[in-house]
C-alpha cells in the first residue's frame, strides 16, 4: 500500500525505518507546512491573549469587591465618627458664641469636623467607584468567557489541520521503501512517500532448486525454514519451489532471506 503525503510541505521528521513493522494509524513522518504552523501559533496566542485577559478581569473583579466591602466598612466607621465630631463642634460653637469656651477649643473641634467629613465624602466617593467598577466588570466577563472558547476552538482546529502533516500508516504490515529525506520538499503529488507490505494471513517462501535435488522436492512436501519453523511445499514451476509458512513463524517476516532445508 502507498501512502500518500497528506500536505505540501518539508519533511520534519521519520518515524518508521525501512524493514520495520509498523500499526495501522502509527505515524510514519511529519511534514512542516509554514502556512499551517503559522496560523497555529497565531491561533495560540490568541487564545493566551483571550485567558490572560480573562484572568485579568476575574482578578479585577475580585479586587473591585475587596475595595467595596472595605470602602464600606470606612464609611460606616467614618459615619459615626463625624456623627460625635459634629455634635462636639456644635456644641463648642454654642459655647463660643457665649463666651464660655476658648477660641482653641472651638478651632480644634471644627478642624477635626471638616476633616472628618472631607474623609467621609472621600470614602462615599471610593465606595461608589469600586460598586461602578464591579458592575463594568461584570459586563465584561461573559464576552471575555465567550471570546475564551472561541479562540480555544480556533487553536484546536489550527492545530487538527497542523496534525494533517502527519502521514499514517493505513494497515499494519513492515516499511518496504521510503521517499526523500528529512528537510526535503514534498507535496501532495507524492503518493508513495512510503511504502507498507501488508502482512499477509501466510507468509511464501520462493527459492530455486538444482535439477540434481528436484527429486526430493515434491507438492505437499514438509521442509524446514531458518532454524526450525515448519513449512510445506506448495508448487514446483520453472526450477522454483513456492513453500507456504505460517505468518505466525517466530522472527520471520517479509523481506528476509531464510534457508530452507527439504529432508
Amino acid at each position: 500500500m502507498n501512502v500518500p503525503a497528506p500536505i505540501d510541505g518539508t519533511i520534519d521528521q521519520f518515524r518508521a525505518e525501512v524493514g520495520q513493522h509498523v500499526q495501522e494509524g502509527e505515524v510514519l513522518a511529519r511534514i512542516k507546512n509554514p502556512k499551517l504552523d503559522a496560523a497555529e501559533q497565531t491561533a495560540r496566542l490568541d487564545a493566551d491573549q483571550a485567558r490572560n485577559h480573562l484572568h485579568a478581569l476575574e482578578s479585577g473583579l475580585l479586587a473591585a469587591r475587596m475595595e467595596v466591602s472595605r470602602s464600606q466598612a470606612d464609611s460606616t466607621r467614618l459615619k459615626a465618627q463625624l456623627e460625635v465630631a459634629q455634635k462636639d463642634f456644635q456644641r463648642q460653637q454654642t459655647m463660643f458664641r457665649e463666651g464660655i469656651t476658648a477660641r482653641l477649643a472651638f478651632e480644634k473641634a471644627e478642624r477635626e469636623y471638616d476633616s472628618l467629613k472631607a474623609e467621609s465624602l472621600r470614602i462615599e466617593s471610593a465606595v461608589k467607584e469600586s460598586t461602578e467598577r464591579v458592575s463594568s466588570i461584570t459586563q465584561e466577563l461573559e464576552p471575555a468567557r465567550k471570546a475564551v472558547v472561541q479562540k480555544t476552538n480556533a487553536l484546536e482546529d489550527a492545530q487538527a489541520e497542523a496534525a494533517v502533516g502527519e502521514a499514517d500508516s493505513p494497515a499494519d504490515g513492515i516499511v518496504i521503501a521510503r521517499r526523500v529525506k528529512p528537510g526535503q520538499p514534498v507535496t501532495t503529488a507524492v503518493n508513495d512517500l512510503f511504502q507498507i507490505a501488508m502482512e499477509p494471513p501466510a507468509l511464501e517462501v520462493v527459492t530455486s532448486i538444482d535439477p540434481e535435488n528436484a527429486g526430493h522436492a515434491q507438492p505437499g512436501k514438509a521442509v524446514v525454514i531458518g532454524a526450525g519453523t515448519p513449512g510445506t511445499i506448495r508448487e514446483i514451476k520453472n526450477g522454483q519451489l513456492f513453500i507456504d509458512i505460517p505468518n505466525s513463524a517466530a522472527g520471520i517476516t517479509v523481506g528476509m532471506t531464510v534457508q530452507v532445508k527439504i529432508n
